[in-house]
């Protein structure tokens, strides 16, 4: 089973026997800069990684087989026009789009630890302090099941179950129901590590002449192709060769504009109402929300009244302004953090701050946000 994170998706479902893989591979690499291609199909699945310039890694599995790197890549040329895939392009943030792309590649860092003398609690709780890049495999005793807690630079992006089909479950729900389960049928854990500068696969993938092409891929020529000494060869460079994975675009251009500030407006209309309900706080929220502004318009100019690129009234924003999303993203949640504290109701404000964090989960995790 892959695990991906599948919550920003560029395309769904195309049908493999209409598509020319090195083709779809080069548009989005243009198109969306760092990503996956994931096929699935009822017997196998597969999925190809990507920055702006490189392949990173593939990988394919079926009951017979599992594959990675060249040897991947090739089978997924050859079995797309038979197998008929279902074909989805998920975009991944470029800051861990080497931690998925290397699962694959995955080291034993602890093995078949038992629950009765291992605290899956505190064995999390140790992963995250030493910012762990791996992964948790726990499998529950009784025939129980299980799940995946995946670490990345010391803080847990998601879980998935056995029975979640690969989909990444991004909630606080889910490790602690997995916490729970362990407590009560116990379970095995073991740990894995993964390297995130290991070099994905071989600098270039030729498939031999005498191999004959499927009829769909035998007009398939992509750039990396046009050099005569490989012919139908698809080019992918080791990463210590290639350059550093490219800054993505401001996120307002790869992601949902009205999602990023509807999660602004949750969170200052949240704010608004623990502030006017009350009684004790004898403040109005606009002047001091734009007060807050005001002081903050020096390190963000958007903020800054006089420019009127940002505005806030009545639970809605209204924004015309360049900034990134991360920088709008910033620059607001620091505003709220420090009201907050200066009114002295973090308590009272983290209470009803749990429902927003759990509506914009993958939010959270995306652009690293802390309240």
């Amino acid at each position: 089973m892959i695990i991906l994170p599948r919550e920003d998706p560029v395309v769904v479902n195309l049908n493999s026997y209409f598509l020319k893989i090195d083709k779809l591979v080069e548009h989005y690499q243009g198109e969306v800069g760092t990503g996956c291609i994931y096929f699935k199909s009822p017997s196998s699945e597969a999925v190809i990684f990507f920055d702006e310039a490189n392949l990173i890694s593939s990988y394919y599995g079926d009951k017979r087989e599992q594959l990675i790197g060249n040897d991947a890549l090739n089978k997924i040329i050859d079995t797309s026009p038979v197998n008929n895939f279902a074909v989805s392009v998920f975009h991944i943030v470029p800051q861990r789009l080497y931690y998925w792309a290397n699962q694959a590649h995955a080291e034993v860092l602890y093995s078949d630890l038992n629950s009765e003398f291992t605290d899956l609690e505190g064995l999390v709780q140790k992963l995250v302090g030493e910012k762990h890049n791996g992964y948790i495999d726990v499998k529950l005793n009784q025939n129980a099941g299980g799940g995946t807690l995946f670490i990345f630079n010391g803080q847990i992006i998601g879980g998935s179950s056995e029975k979640s089909n690969g989909i990444l479950d991004r909630s606080d729900d889910f490790r602690r129901e997995l916490v729970s389960s362990v407590q009560k049928v116990g379970g095995v854990f073991n740990v894995k590590k993964i390297q995130l500068n290991v070099k994905p696969i071989s600098a270039v993938i030729a498939k031999p002449e005498s191999r004959p092409e499927p009829e769909p891929l035998k007009q398939a020529q992509s750039k990396q192709e046009r050099k005569p000494e490989h012919k139908h060869a698809v080019k992918i460079e080791n990463k210590s060769e290639a350059k550093a994975p490219v800054s993505p675009p401001p996120a307002f251009a790869r992601k949902d504009t009205r999602r990023v500030l509807e999660m602004l407006e949750g969170l200052l209309s949240l704010l608004e109402r623990v502030i006017q309900s009350n009684r004790r706080l004898k403040v109005d929220f606009d002047t001091l929300l734009n007060k807050k502004f005001a002081e903050k318009a020096v390190k963000y100019d958007f903020l800054d009244p006089f420019f009127d690129e940002f505005r806030y009234s009545n639970g809605r924003i209204d924004y015309d302004g360049k900034a990134s999303a991360e920088d709008l993203v910033r620059a607001i949640t620091e505003c709220v953090r420090e009201i907050v504290m200066s009114l002295g109701i973090i308590a009272m404000f983290s209470k009803y701050l749990e429902s927003w964090k759990k509506g914009f989960a993958n939010e959270l995790i995306d652009f690293d946000i802390e309240i």
